[in-house]
């Protein structure tokens, strides 16, 4: 690819307002791929590092999310690798798929790899819900028996209240997402649109994004069915954390006590 051929195709994920360069350097780099000079708005790629069209756009996208977060959101350090770096850039790389400028390339030999990383996952998964069955049996064990929860949890388990909340929150969701992508899901504003971002392939740092977008209400949703009973099962899920924090101030404020 030319140099105008990676801009033309940069420009149709963005139009940013300020004009940049892209320069193939014909060097091979052992430290990065690219890089991005604010100064004179460069986009700079070590093209010998790459076998393939594909793989030199997956960096120039890196290099554009730079430019853009630079230009247009104030972003100052080109450097920092923030969570609202990779957000923007994952979000380049969906339009960029969806344009057919880059494509997703995975060989049969890393595919088999992922599947197997994907089993171990839902391993996890099924095991932390296991875990969180378990931690409500002990409860009503240490109340049956006049024995502290919390103590046990702390002391036998060496767990945090925090985390021994999680995990039982989880047992009772069913919930099938990861446990990191589960926690952003459970602290989003929209909490349906966020696991519908998780459930879409979305990274960990475009479902945050998603997470922080307030709801947005129409009258057409009020009068809509489906709307309110996504809405009626969103409250639900609420009511249900909230009792579970309720339980937890409660347990914490009898310690307190000495109780």
């Amino acid at each position: 690819m030319t140099n105008e051929e990676i801009k033309k195709s940069l420009q149709k994920l963005y139009q940013c307002g300020t004009d940049f360069t892209v320069i193939q350097s014909g060097k091979k780099s052992s430290r990065v791929n690219g890089c991005y000079k604010p100064g004179t708005q460069e986009i700079i790629l070590h093209n010998k590092n790459f076998n393939s069209d594909n793989a030199i756009i997956y960096t120039a996208i890196h290099e554009f999310t730079h430019h853009v977060l630079t230009t247009e959101k104030g972003v100052k350090n080109v450097k920092c690798h923030s969570g609202i770096f990779w957000s923007a850039f994952y979000d380049f790389i969906d339009i960029a798929i969806e344009k057919g400028i880059y494509k997703r390339e995975r060989s049969n030999a890393t595919k088999a790899l992922i599947d197997e990383a994907k089993q171990i996952q839902k391993e996890i998964i099924d095991a932390q819900k296991r875990l969180g069955d378990l931690l409500f049996q002990i409860q009503e064990s240490c109340e049956k028996n006049g024995e502290r929860y919390e103590d046990v949890v702390e002391s036998d388990l060496q767990m945090t209240r925090n985390r021994a909340k999680d995990l039982r929150s989880m047992c009772v969701k069913g919930e099938e997402l990861s446990d990191e992508m589960a926690k952003v899901v459970a602290t989003a504003k929209d909490m349906m649109l966020a696991k519908q971002a998780a459930e879409n392939g979305k990274t960990v740092e475009q479902v945050k994004a998603v997470a922080k977008q307030k709801p947005k209400a129409t009258d057409d949703d009020i009068e809509n069915p489906q709307m309110l009973l996504k809405e009626k099962k969103r409250l639900e899920r609420t009511i249900g954390q909230l009792q579970d924090r309720l339980v937890q101030v409660e347990e914490t404020l009898r310690s307190m006590q000495g109780e």
